[in-house]
């Protein structure tokens, strides 16, 4: 068995509610991206924070639904600048309000 390919990103944030407190065990996923994507999730921490790594370069679309509202982002990953950054997955920010 071959060994899965590194990431081209994570994607890290939080969700936080209407009046900006942090929700803990939102599921956040991925609506959309550049590749084929399974249905993944990540579930927030207690400070409202996940991680998703994002399988290839391109845009992604996030999106959480909770009791609190739905709440969405759309974040690119990969084309970095850095050149000393080569063969790292780059981290990328998205946040979520519920609303």
């Amino acid at each position: 068995m071959s060994p899965s390919p590194a990431p081209a990103g994570v994607i890290r944030g939080t969700v936080r509610d209407a009046a900006g407190a942090p929700v803990a065990g939102a599921r956040v996923a991925f609506a959309a991206g550049p590749v084929p994507l399974p249905d993944i999730a990540a579930v927030t921490d207690g400070e409202g924070r996940f991680a998703l790594a994002a399988p290839a370069e391109g845009t992604y679309t996030l999106v959480c639904r909770e009791a609190g509202g739905t709440a969405s982002a759309q974040v690119r990953v990969g084309g970095t600048a850095d050149p000393g950054a080569a063969g790292r997955p780059e981290d990328v920010r998205a946040d979520l309000r519920l609303g």
